[in-house]
This record gives C-alpha cells, sequence and structure tokens, in this order.
C-alpha cells in the first residue's frame, strides 16, 4: 500500500497514491481517507474503498516501478493534486512513506506549495532500491533528486541506523538531519493473537517464514536450502503470504520433491499463531532494511534465522546476538544454518530466551510517541 499521511489541524488522514490497499481493514473506521487518483478532494466513499480493496491482489506486482523520468507528468499530476488536497483539509504537515510518495510530496513542495511542512520516512535501502529497479539513467536522476531535495524537508526519518548511514554515505545527507525511528512492535497485540489455536503437525520441527511472494524475499532461496536439510530431521516448512512469485514457488517445491512437507498457505489476517508455533522464524531476503517480521518473532520468543543481506538486518539480531545470521543468497549457509538451529536443543532455547529483551524498547506506545514528538516539532516549524 503506496501511501501518504497528512497531518490536519485536528487529525490525520490517509492519501492513497494509487486507488488499491490491502491493508484498509486494519485502519481505524473513522479515519478519513482520499486518493490522489479522483478529481475531487474529497474523502473516499465505502463503495471506493471496497474498490481499493479489491484492486490491491490485481497490483501485486512485486517489483517497484523504477521509470520517474518517464512517469514524471503523471508524478507532477499526483503532487499537484496533493498540494491542493493539503491546502483544502488545512494540513500542518505531509509525511510519506517508501520512494514513489517521497518523490510526489517533495514535487508538491517545490513546485506548488514551498509553504507545505514535510516529513520523509525512509523504510528501505534506497541505494539498493535503485540499483535494482532503475536504469543507469534513472538512477542517476533520483540519486540527484534525492540529495537535493530530501533536505527540503522539515524533518527526514530512518528506520534504522543502517538506513541512515546509507542516506549519509551515498546521497550525501547530513547525519544531523536522519533520525532514526525504528517500526513498533505491537507486543501485545502479537503475543495475544499468537497465543489463538493453529491446527498444525506438532511433531515436526517446524519452519515458518512470512512475506510476500516476492523475488526480493528469497523464499526460492528457502525452499532449495530446506530441501537440502537431512530427512532425518523430518522438518516442515510453513510459508505465509502471497505475491507473483507463487507459481515460480509451486514448481519449485515439485521439482525438489518436498511437496508433502512445504505449504504455501497464502496472506493469513494472524501469521503469528503459525510463527508461535516455530522451531525457527527464517528470513532469507535478498535485500531489506529493517524487517517487521523479526520483530515479531522475538517478540514471540522465537529462534531467528535470517540472511545478513542489509546493515539493518544484522542490526535487528546485533550482529547475531539474538538470532543467526547467514550471508545473503547463499543456499549452502542456509541449510547449514537451519540444521544447526533444529538439531541444537541448547541454542534454540537460549535464542528463545534471549529474544523477547531485544524488542522491549521497540514497544508500540514507546515508538509512536517518538514519532508523535518528530511529527508536531515538523508541523510546528
Amino acid at each position: 500500500m503506496n501511501f501518504v499521511t497528512h497531518v490536519s489541524r485536528v487529525h490525520p488522514s490517509l492519501v492513497l497514491i494509487e486507488t488499491a490497499a490491502d491493508l484498509l481493514p486494519e485502519l481505524p473506521h473513522d479515519l478519513k481517507i482520499y486518493s490522489l487518483e479522483t478529481r475531487e478532494p474529497v474523502p473516499l466513499s465505502d463503495s471506493a474503498l471496497a474498490s481499493a480493496r479489491a484492486a490491491a491482489a490485481s497490483r501485486r506486482a512485486g517489483r517497484p516501478r523504477g521509470q520517474t523520468a518517464l512517469e514524471l507528468p503523471q508524478l507532477v499530476r499526483k503532487a499537484r493534486g496533493l498540494a491542493r488536497l493539503a491546502r483544502v483539509t488545512n494540513a500542518a504537515a505531509v509525511s510519506t512513506f517508501l520512494n514513489r510518495s517521497h518523490t510526489i510530496a517533495l514535487l508538491a513542495k517545490v513546485l506548488f506549495a514551498p509553504r507545505l511542512r514535510l516529513i520523509i520516512n525512509v523504510h528501505e535501502m534506497l541505494s539498493d532500491h535503485l540499483e535494482r529497479f532503475f536504469s543507469p539513467m534513472e538512477r542517476r536522476f533520483m540519486r540527484t533528486f534525492i540529495r537535493y531535495g530530501f533536505p527540503r524537508a522539515e524533518a527526514i526519518i530512518a528506520v534504522s541506523d543502517g538506513v541512515k548511514q546509507d542516506l549519509v554515505r551515498h546521497f550525501s545527507i547530513a547525519s544531523d538531519r536522519v533520525t532514526v525511528v525504528p517500526n513498533p512492535v505491537d507486543l501485545e497485540r502479537v503475543r495475544r493473537l499468537g497465543a489463538e489455536h493453529v491446527d498444525i503437525d506438532d511433531t515436526s520441527p517446524l519452519i515458518v517464514a512470512v512475506g510476500r511472494l516476492v523475488q526480493l524475499k528469497g523464499f526460492d532461496l528457502l525452499i532449495r536450502a530446506f530441501a537440502r536439510l537431512p530427512s532425518s530431521l523430518r522438518a516442515r516448512l510453513v510459508i505465509v503470504g502471497e505475491g507473483d512469485q507463487r507459481p515460480t514457488l509451486e514448481r519449485l517445491i515439485t521439482e525438489l520433491h518436498v511437496r508433502d512437507r512445504v505449504d504455501l498457505i497464502g496472506t493469513q489476517s494472524n501469521p503469528w499463531k503459525y510463527m508461535s508455533r516455530a522451531d525457527v522464524v527464517a528470513l532469507a531476503s535478498r535485500s531489506e532494511a529493517y524487517p517487521n517480521v523479526i520483530g515479531e518473532a522475538l517478540a514471540l520468543g522465537r529462534p531467528v534465522i535470517a540472511t545478513a543481506c542489509s546493515p539493518g538486518v544484522a542490526e535487528y539480531l546485533d550482529q547475531g546476538r539474538y538470532g543467526l545470521l547467514v550471508p545473503p543468497n547463499d543456499v549452502d549457509a542456509l541449510a547449514d544454518g537451519l540444521e544447526r538451529i533444529l538439531a541444537d536443543d541448547t541454542l534454540r532455547r537460549e535464542l528463545s530466551v534471549d529474544a523477547p529483551a531485544r524488542v522491549e524498547s521497540f514497544g508500540l506506545q514507546t515508538v509512536v510517541e517518538r514519532y508523535d514528538d518528530l511529527l508536531l516539532q515538523a508541523a510546528r516549524a
């Protein structure tokens, strides 16, 4: 769900960049939701919101667009719409998430509303994002845009120190302009829903992975690593999530003859009840910033194995203190790590005992209060 939020003098609202969103049921019912694809700056109706939920599934391409220069006319149009919406609603500030929303909001500020107060929230390793999804010409354009555009914001918030250092190193953003605020973990909710019953075989060691079924998440690597585990372990793998790689992963499962031990169970409203039963929660991503699934696994006291695909992953696990780190894109190392955790009761117990302590400071109220302070400071600037 790609969006920006704008904070009026009274309460926040949500602005969809495209009228497609799959997390709407998670939002408060009284939240006003707008779209930059509508002509009039009025909240979306119930029927429009229902259409947005239905459209989300068909737009899950899994590969972000990397054509900012070619899409510039469309982005400028949406920037004009955002500036108008901020003016009509008397917004005190606009807060953005993900690269596309940053671009639209910065264009709105530079071209149409220079007094607009802007908070940029960086939730991805932007240098890696540009390298993966943009052509060389597009990368040069976006690097320049980020380098000179981001400092125009009243606040820049990074989800991890690794993301902050990426901005400093690759985009020449001054270190003192970037504040680190991690994603909050709703500890009470995760643990409460994690305790719900789930009908699952508890006689075999269980590996659980959660995420969109896209190339970036490395589920193909995880399935290949799982297939190399000794049959004597009798392990099972459950993958929670949906995405455009499902057919590819289904074929891989068949080719590796592990269909009787691997389940792709699709998107679940409560993934935590599966995670809480896991002997190990696995993250095999090719790139991440500061993945929520690690915090949720730690909150449930589950051992974690993760690929050290970015500074943020290693940072979350405190360089391996709170979980096992293995090299990225290395099927053998991932298989060895999985086997080590599943076969070593002492290691599994140590990781389980230590895990919850890591996320206590990431509790929902603590992080939200910190973010609120930064938001209000920027709105008053």
